[in-house]
C-alpha cells in the first residue's frame, strides 16, 4: 500500500494586534517552501488565516497590516445605532473583503475553517462553508466591540471566547500534523495604571478619613484603582489564556510557535515589532518544522 501522505495545519489563535505575528510566520514557513494543506483560525488567526488560504500573498496581508493607524482603527470602530455592539463592523469587513474577495471557503485552494463562538450554547462554532467575509467577520465579533453575526440560524461573536487556540478544528479538517501559533498575552505582562487611592481618593470618599500621609504604609501608598476597561481587559486576558493553555494540553500540536513580544510590542498603529517577534520564533522553531515536512 502506498505511504499515506501527511496533511500539514496551521492553527491561529486569537490575539488581537498580536496577530500581526502571524504575517511573520508565514513569511518563514514561505520562504522555506512550507504551505500548510489545512488552517483553522480564530479572531485575528481567522482573518490572516483566510486572507492567506484565499491565495492573499503575504505582502499583501504584511501591507494591510502595516498600513494600519490611529485614524483608520477610529474609522472601523466608529460606534453604530442599534447599540448592539459598538461596531456594526461593516467598515471592517470591506478591508476583510479587499484581502480575500467574495471567495465562498469551499472554493478556497486551502482547506479552511473560522472558529466562531455560538452566543447561545456557549460552544465553538467552526464555519466550514458559505462565504469567507462573513465568516472571518463573525469569528472577530469581539463581544460588545461589534455586533455579534448570524450564519445558519446561528448569532455567532468572538471565537476566542470559546476556542482561542484551534488545533483540534485543524485537525477535524484532515490534518494529520498541527503546527500552532499562540499570541495571546500572560496575564502577569499586563501593565495597570491607576488613579492613587490612599493619598486623596479614598480620602475624598471618607473611606479613611482622619488618616494622615505620614500613617500610611509603602504599599498603601502604591494602591490605585484601574479603569473600568483595565480590569475588563486583564478579565479577558486571564480568561483566554487559561482557555488556551488547557486546549493545547488537551490538543497538543506536533509544533507550537510562541512568539516574544517584551522587546517591542505591537499595537494596530504599530504592528512592526509584532511580524519581527512572529518571523524570530518561526525560525528558532524552523528545525522542528523542517522534520515535521520530512525534510
Amino acid at each position: 500500500m502506498p505511504e499515506k501522505k501527511e496533511r500539514i495545519g496551521l492553527a491561529l489563535g486569537s490575539g488581537g494586534a498580536r496577530g500581526s505575528a502571524y504575517v511573520g510566520v508565514l513569511k518563514v514557513l514561505e520562504e522555506n517552501g512550507i504551505r500548510p494543506d489545512v488552517i483553522a483560525g480564530t479572531s485575528m488567526g481567522a482573518l490572516v488565516g483566510g486572507a492567506y488560504a484565499a491565495g492573499a500573498g503575504v505582502d499583501k496581508i504584511e501591507a494591510v497590516w502595516r498600513s494600519t493607524n490611529f485614524a483608520r482603527v477610529f474609522k472601523v470602530l466608529f460606534p453604530t445605532v442599534p447599540l448592539a455592539g459598538w461596531s456594526s463592523g461593516r467598515q471592517f469587513a470591506r478591508i476583510i473583503r479587499y484581502l480575500v474577495g467574495d471567495r465562498t471557503i469551499e472554493d478556497l485552494p486551502i482547506s479552511y475553517a473560522a472558529v466562531a463562538t455560538d452566543l447561545e450554547t456557549g460552544l465553538p462554532f467552526p464555519i466550514t462553508k458559505g462565504g469567507l467575509v462573513e465568516a472571518i467577520r463573525a469569528s472577530v465579533s469581539v463581544p460588545g466591540l461589534f455586533v455579534p453575526v448570524w450564519i445558519d440560524g446561528h448569532l455567532l461573536i468572538d471565537g476566542g471566547v470559546s476556542n482561542p487556540a484551534p488545533v483540534d478544528v485543524v485537525r477535524n479538517l484532515g490534518a494529520t500534523k498541527v503546527i500552532a501559533v499562540d499570541v495571546l498575552v500572560q496575564p502577569e505582562e499586563v501593565t495597570f495604571s491607576g488613579i492613587p487611592a490612599p493619598d486623596y481618593r479614598e480620602r475624598i470618599l471618607g473611606i479613611v478619613k482622619g488618616m494622615e500621609r505620614s500613617e500610611l504604609g509603602e504599599e498603601e501608598r502604591r494602591k490605585f484603582y484601574p479603569s473600568v476597561f483595565s480590569v475588563l481587559f486583564q478579565m479577558s486576558t486571564v480568561f483566554q489564556k487559561r482557555v488556551s493553555n488547557l486546549l493545547l494540553q488537551l490538543n497538543p500540536p506536533e509544533v507550537l510557535i510562541q512568539p516574544d513580544f517584551s522587546p517591542d510590542p505591537p499595537s494596530y498603529s504599530d504592528v512592526k515589532g509584532g511580524i519581527e517577534a512572529g518571523e524570530e520564533a518561526a525560525r528558532c522553531a524552523l528545525p522542528e518544522i523542517l522534520a515535521l515536512v520530512g525534510r
